[in-house]
């Protein structure tokens, strides 16, 4: 018997050569019509495919589908196209729709074995046997026949679940199945190259981000995830305003996305999105990369191509601009990639008992040989000594890999059972490490900017105002542009914005 989580909706979506797309069969909750489901889980180019998962969301609750694309076996040509799919109840937790591929598969092949076509015409009077088989699924899965999987203030305390999901991703306290997205960002560190800092820029100030491709779409999607799990802010900011994973987007979704306020990420295989350019902030577009279901074959090769990235965020006119990564972005990039070479023996997140740190010591030598401008754009204290290593002032410690609760550790060989039952895989470990990278560094960035507001005169209104010029000035440093503006100058005042720190003139 297949085993799903509680569910808000069920359905079944057919594609014709002729007709196009229909809806076979729908069951929800009440107040959650089917409205364009066919459209939103038959997306643009999954026809070249046998199968894929296509995520997404209904309703502002998450789904995902099954594809399958077969060769018809009646004397009519063409194939037989479908998604099978579900929607959750529970919105907190989009990286668990990656687990829904082998129990919706499962569920696929179920009603493929049955005589008739799974998209066979059927009535409420005379059900075919595979609606017949959909109904008795969500009869027993529907969230509202489970005790406590509703809940009126759902919305706010999925989107506390979310972020704690992110936090115990960084800490290495969470147990992840192989089919979780966080196993792709090593590959999205390769394709992106340096550029991966721009775009975690971009997303940790809020801005709408598009990442097109062709099919197929899981691949995509988990880069997709892996981008907005950048976004995690600090937890000493509640106020702080999310970005929100939106998943795949098709033309139908046009107008609702560009009517849509704060920032969010998305996938689409409508290459159309890349012309309405006040639809996106940035456009990530990956056609050129060769993308594959395997995350382990999506690494990237000395000749796979650069992506194009787009940028019309403060564009006169929304013209978009290429996007690309600067000087002072190398230094976190190759803290990076430092972590990506680890052993495998080095984890985030275990407990400091019993000293279990021993290759933090390597770890900082590497590093400091490697560029010695890793401290000092974190913290903005980090001193170079006379041999052209970085020396850091008495007491402080390196914010790429350390800080005063985690570490990144390295476990004795033998002992390594009495944390770990089972071996992590290495994709993950590797992804975890290159996440936790990066939320170290948005700590530093917040405690340089609440070191400048705290620095503010006390008065009413003083501490809340935007940041003026003088202030960008000393965050930004030895950046600070010849023309007194720039990308920089503005990352500051946004992400000032973002963790509600300050509030603009005129909100």
């Amino acid at each position: 018997m297949t085993t799903l989580p509680p569910l808000a909706a069920i359905f079944l979506t057919h594609f014709d050569d002729i007709k196009g797309q229909s809806v076979v069969f729908y069951a929800s909750l009440p107040n959650l019509p089917a409205e364009t489901i066919e459209h939103t889980t038959l997306p643009s180019g999954l026809h070249a495919l046998d199968s894929d998962l296509v995520l997404f969301i209904h309703h502002e609750l998450p789904g995902a589908g099954v594809f399958r694309s077969r060769l018809s076996d009646e004397s009519s040509r063409g194939r037989k196209m479908g998604t099978l799919g579900v929607v959750l109840a529970n919105r907190a937790v989009p990286s668990d729709l990656f687990t829904l591929h082998d129990p919706l598969s499962t569920l696929f092949d179920q009603l493929e074995s049955l005589e008739s076509s799974p998209f066979a015409p059927s009535t409420s009077t005379s059900p075919s046997n595979a609606v017949s088989i959909l109904a008795k699924v969500w009869h027993d899965n529907r969230a509202d026949s489970h005790p406590g999987s509703l809940s009126n203030d759902n919305s706010k305390m999925s989107g506390k679940e979310a972020v704690r999901g992110i936090r115990q991703l960084v800490e290495g306290r969470a147990s992840l199945p192989i089919e979780h997205p966080i196993a792709y960002l090593p590959s999205l560190l390769g394709v992106l190259g340096p550029s991966i800092v721009p775009v975690y820029k971009a997303v940790l100030s809020g801005q709408r981000i598009i990442l097109y491709s062709t099919p197929p779409l899981l691949p995509l999607a988990a880069f997709a995830w892996c981008i907005w799990s950048m976004s995690l802010s600090p937890p000493s900011t509640p106020d702080a305003a999310p970005s929100k994973w939106l998943g795949n987007v098709g033309l139908m979704d046009l107008s609702d996305l560009k009517k849509r306020t704060g920032g969010w990420v998305a996938t689409t295989s409508d290459a159309i999105y890349k012309s309405h350019h006040t639809a996106y902030d940035m456009f990530i577009d990956l056609s050129s990369i060769p993308l594959s279901s395997h995350q382990s074959e999506n690494d990237a090769h000395p000749s796979t191509p650069t992506p194009h990235i787009l940028s019309t965020y403060h564009q006169p006119k929304n013209t978009p601009i290429p996007i690309t990564y600067s000087f002072s972005d190398l230094p976190l990039y190759k803290s990076l990639l430092l972590l990506t070479s680890s052993p495998p023996t080095v984890h985030a997140g275990v407990s400091k008992t019993g000293g279990w740190w021993l290759l933090a010591f390597e770890l900082f030598e590497r590093a400091w040989k490697l560029c010695m401008g890793v401290c000092e754009f974190a913290v903005g204290r980090g001193r170079v000594g006379e041999e052209g290593h970085l020396r850091l002032d008495e007491g402080e410690e390196d914010a790429r890999l350390l800080d005063e609760e985690d570490e990144i550790i390295s476990i004795p060989p033998g002992e390594e059972n009495e944390i770990d039952e089972e071996p992590e895989d290495e994709a993950i470990r590797r992804g975890r490490l290159i996440l936790r990278q990066l939320y170290h560094n948005t700590y530093h960035l917040h405690s340089r900017l609440k070191d400048i507001i705290d620095a503010r005169p006390r008065g009413e209104g003083s501490r809340a105002a935007p940041l003026n010029q003088g202030e960008v000035k000393q965050l930004v440093g030895g950046r600070w542009p010849l023309g007194g503006s720039g990308g920089e100058e503005q990352f500051w005042v946004d992400i000032a914005r973002m963790w509600g720190m300050t509030v603009d003139i005129d909100e």
